[in-house]
């Protein structure tokens, strides 16, 4: 499983100063089980490569031991399952709007982009529905009137602008939608 947290705002910031940070919370029990609340402790770490910019960063690992399950901590910039960064996948999605698949410019594969727009484009659908609710919930009703439902990048955009408070993040939505739905225990991410 997944944990999203904001751990920087970028790879140096993280490197930075996250990982002691991050350990310090994990011995106070800041980081509760997704699945039965209980604190979990460190467990390991590994390196995760963002293929874009060949950087690498340590992902730590906490432990359930009451769950007995693995939680990868993973910073926002990031999405979970994909080699690279949150910020050049948000990318592609935004141009995907107005350029052709064979002219938007990233490193990856156009069967790469061809996959993540589908694939990145579902679960887009998805938060923007789920959000919508949580919000509701939380006080802040979301009007249908006051979203353009164009391409569900923009309406997630707009859905995150209409949050009921503000959350630190890195920059990119697709990693600031992951922080909302993990801080309010959603078992899904983008």
């Amino acid at each position: 499983m997944t944990i999203v947290l904001f751990s920087g705002r970028n790879v140096k910031e993280y490197l930075d100063s996250s990982k002691d940070t991050i350990k310090q919370l994990i011995g106070k029990g800041a980081f509760g089980c997704e699945l039965c609340l209980e604190p979990m402790s460190y467990h390991s770490s590994y390196i995760r490569g963002i293929k874009e910019t060949k950087q690498k960063i340590p992902i730590i690992i906490v432990w359930c031991s009451r769950c007995r399950e693995w939680h990868a901590l993973l910073p926002d910039f990031l999405l979970p399952n994909k080699h690279y960064s949150g910020n050049e996948i948000e990318s592609v999605i935004i141009d995907s709007a107005s350029v052709p698949v064979s002219h938007i410019e990233t490193a990856a594969s156009e069967v790469t982009v061809r996959r993540w727009i589908n694939q990145i484009g579902e679960r887009i659908r998805q938060a923007v529905s789920i959000l919508k609710i949580l919000f509701g919930r939380k006080g802040q009703a979301i009007s249908e009137i006051q979203v353009d439902t164009g391409p569900g990048y923009n309406e997630l955009e707009q859905i995150l602008e209409m949050a009921p408070s503000a959350l630190k993040f890195s920059g990119n939505r697709l990693g600031l939608a992951n922080l909302w739905l993990g801080t309010n225990k959603i078992p899904i991410h983008i």
